[in-house]
């Protein structure tokens, strides 16, 4: 360290207290830099986590919803009744409803 503010001293011609504190203002700057690039990096690193996992279940759901739409077409085409709140065909009613 004695060494860097020596360099700093010289380079800028100040005395080597005034060399200190610069040599380590810039430290602690360089250090919250690092620490802020870190900190960005793995936010975008769970957000993008987050966003596959949001977009799975999206494609998901559709494709369970395209399902169970033909489920219906086919339980109806077949004469059936298609019980919407156990989500599965019926067979048909023998009166009328």
């Amino acid at each position: 360290m004695t060494a860097l503010i020596g360099l700093v001293a010289g380079a800028l011609g100040v005395n080597r207290t005034l060399a200190g504190v610069i040599a380590i203002g810039t430290a602690v700057v360089v250090a919250s830099g690092a620490a802020w690039g870190v900190y960005t990096y793995v936010k975008q690193q769970g957000a993008a986590e987050v966003r596959d996992k949001i977009e799975k279940d999206n494609q998901d759901a559709i494709r369970k919803g395209i399902e169970a739409s033909r489920s219906l077409d086919e339980c109806v085409a077949a004469g059936g009744v298609w019980d919407f709140r156990r989500q599965r065909c019926s067979r048909a009613t023998l009166g009328p409803r």
